[in-house]
């Protein structure tokens, strides 16, 4: 399920609880939102508990897809970030003492 998708679910329980008087304050509804992550987003999580205010819920939706858009591009370019680290440090010392970078 993508972000949009889910928030859009976390946001009709709230409405459907308010419909019936039980109103969820935004502290709750944003720890439902956040817990129901998934461990791709630990980070993210993290950097949205540890702020001193949180963001609405919009504001919190409109995080969630940008980084969602990160998570998707670094899957879909298959882990380039990785393998361009890796081709960076994996490095041989020829005759005379010159590196050369391989691939």
């Amino acid at each position: 399920m993508n972000i949009n998708d889910y928030s859009t679910k976390v946001k009709n329980l709230a409405d459907a609880l308010a419909s019936i008087k039980a109103t969820i304050d935004d502290e709750d509804l944003m720890a439902v939102t956040l817990n129901g992550l998934g461990k791709d987003y630990s980070q993210f999580h993290t950097s949205i508990v540890v702020q001193e205010t949180f963001p609405d819920f919009q504001d919190l939706v409109t995080l969630f897809i940008s980084e969602e858009m990160k998570i998707v591009g670094i899957s879909s370019n298959g882990g380039s970030q990785e393998n361009a680290f890796y081709s960076n440090t994996n490095t041989s010392r020829n005759r005379g003492g010159k590196t050369s970078f391989r691939s």
